[in-house]
């Protein structure tokens, strides 16, 4: 094959957590995480076809689940513009070189439409040149579009929505320019004759499309692995009390996992149609991974294991909700009591490898194993939803701190990950619980309030999956924590265990000095009870409960922390679920 010139255009999405969690309405969460989904497969798609309407585009409006499209490469069939790819946030588009440019004409309709019918969604574009030959890839000019994308991001600032001044009224759902007369209380059912923003009526209007679409989406994953259930027979939740909480459990997890040196895999992708090819199966493992997960719920549901731990007004709704679920990127919210379930359960499920005969038909490594790292806030029930996910965001960045703290020295220097490099990837998970108002940052909130005379009270993040015999592994904290909730059941408590009281002193007595807390082991010796020995802890943690690294830590607090939010029982059978 010949050397083939193209002129390209990068697209990517600005801003998105802003644009889809800068309301406390959950309704308008749903709505604009279903506008940044479908923001290049329907909307950019639209534009393409208007200004080049010989072209046939139907392979850019998601066939992500036909696999039969996985080998397209449009750019050899184009006439003019073809869609290289759609993933992970961004967008390619490319162009016959030797035909007139309108490269700035569909910039210029693109973002037009975007700012009459998506106010508030911001975008980030890169002219550039790409050249083949046969069919690889320059990657020095795929850089050099990157490059030019996070130049234009740092440099760029649009104005998206209408300015607000001191006698403009602000809207009460994202503080934006209330230009929007809700005469028949569509936004706040019941609230009629309100003004909101224009970008909160879009978010609002879409949601209803955001839960078909996604109900739609997962019958269809279903199908393809040939499996009965349907989703009509249930509901998402479409207001954060709706998740199941019991009356007085005032508590709901906002959960984000991101693939691993997802920058890394794709820095190894030969050609525009490996790249591609490498987009999709990412995007099928992980929407597959989550139906999965949404399997095992049904099934939960269905043989009543929530009944005793979560309420439910309409017996439809299943106890998750997700927001985001595109290329290596979830996020998700569920009850707090099962945070910690739910994600290490779907962690676990990216992290197997899907073999090469099952219905989603991957063929790429990177994309059949997804090493992942989560972050799991656990918040009040009104706390603000944008700060509740900015936390669940820094966990997940303190979960892939750990996760790179093992790699070899050299891992992001290599232009090709090979078989070994992707096994020594791991899966770490990180977790917080607020109470309360308390500091606005991770690192704040770990200094303040995770922090004793001895060193940190915190001992996460923590590894899902690989070698249980790891002191960081998950099952580690959950049998530590399983134990300590075995001490409820009996009171007094067997010999050898501590009482519920001793178990909420211990997480004061750790906040002090060596000397507090060896009286208080004493003291437990003396009454016939222990602290409980996990076998993983016992080469690294010491006598006193802390562990012998260069800045001390202990897992005794996560473990007590995580009683009000873990159930041994429910676990135990939730894992025996198919």
């Amino acid at each position: 094959m010949a050397k083939v010139k193209y002129n390209a255009l990068m697209f990517d999405t600005r801003s998105i957590q802003k644009y889809i969690y800068s309301g406390n309405l959950l309704r308008t969460n749903i709505g604009a995480s279903y506008i940044v989904d479908r923001i290049f497969f329907e909307d950019l798609v639209k534009t393409l076809e208007e200004i080049f309407p010989d072209e046939n585009f139907e392979y850019a409006k998601d066939t992500t689940w036909k696999t039969g499209e996985d080998n397209r490469t449009a750019w050899n069939d184009m006439k003019s513009c073809c869609v290289a790819y759609i993933g992970g946030g961004n967008a390619l588009i490319l162009f016959d070189a030797e035909k007139e440019d309108k490269r700035r004409e569909i910039v210029k309709n693109f973002t037009l439409k975007l700012l009459a019918t998506r106010p508030g969604l911001k975008v980030g574009v890169a002219f550039g040149e790409l050249n083949t030959e046969n069919g690889a890839i320059n990657k020095d000019e795929m850089s050099a579009l990157y490059a030019e994308l996070k130049k234009n991001q740092n440099n760029i600032f649009p104005a998206v929505n209408v300015p607000y001044s001191g006698l403009t009224l602000s809207c009460e759902i994202n503080g934006e320019t209330a230009n929007y007369f809700d005469k028949y209380g569509k936004i706040k059912p019941g609230n009629k004759n309100r003004f909101y923003s224009m970008e909160t009526a879009v978010k609002t209007e879409m949601s209803d499309a955001a839960n078909k679409n996604l109900k739609n989406r997962f019958n269809k994953i279903f199908e393809v692995k040939n499996l009965s259930v349907r989703m009509d027979d249930f509901n998402f939740p479409t207001k954060v009390d709706e998740l199941g909480q019991k009356d007085g459990e005032n508590y709901f997890s906002i959960i984000h996992v991101d693939g691993n040196n997802m920058g890394l895999k794709f820095r190894g992708c030969e050609n525009l149609k490996v790249h591609r090819l490498l987009s999709r199966e990412i995007r099928r493992k992980t929407e597959g991974a989550f139906a999965d997960l949404l399997l095992k719920i049904i099934a939960a549901k269905n043989s009543g294991l929530f009944d005793k731990i979560l309420k439910f007004e309409n017996e439809k709704i299943l106890p998750i909700r997700p927001l985001i679920i595109g290329g290596d990127d979830v996020t998700f919210i569920c009850p707090a009591n099962m945070a910690i379930l739910f994600t290490k359960t779907l962690m676990e499920i990216l992290n197997a490898e899907t073999l090469k005969d099952a219905p989603e038909s991957l063929t790429q490594a990177a994309a059949r194993k997804m090493d992942c790292c989560a972050g799991i806030a656990i918040l009040p029930t009104a706390y603000p939803f944008f700060r509740g996910y900015e936390l669940a965001e820094q966990l997940c960045d303190s979960a892939k701190k750990s996760m790179r703290s093992l790699l070899p020295a050299n891992f992001n220097d290599k232009d090709v990950l090979t078989d070994e490099d992707l096994k020594s990837c791991t899966s770490w998970l990180d977790f917080a619980i607020l109470h309360g108002e308390q500091a606005p940052t991770l690192e704040q909130i770990r200094e303040r309030e995770y922090t004793g005379a001895r060193g940190n009270l915190h001992f996460g993040a923590y590894q899902v999956g690989n070698e249980k015999e790891s002191r960081y592994n998950i099952e580690n904290l959950l049998l530590c924590t399983e134990k300590f909730l075995n001490c409820k059941k009996e009171n007094p408590p067997p010999k050898g265990t501590m009482s519920h009281g001793k178990i909420k002193e211990l997480r004061f007595v750790l906040q002090r000095g060596k000397s507090e807390t060896d009286k208080f082991l004493q003291q437990l010796e003396n009454q016939g009870q222990e602290v409980p020995k996990i076998p993983a802890w016992e080469n690294c943690i010491t006598d006193s409960l802390w562990s012998t690294e260069k800045t001390p830590r202990t897992p005794y607090v996560d473990a007590i922390e995580l009683m009000d939010f873990y159930n041994s029982e429910v676990a135990e059978k939730w894992q025996k679920l198919t």
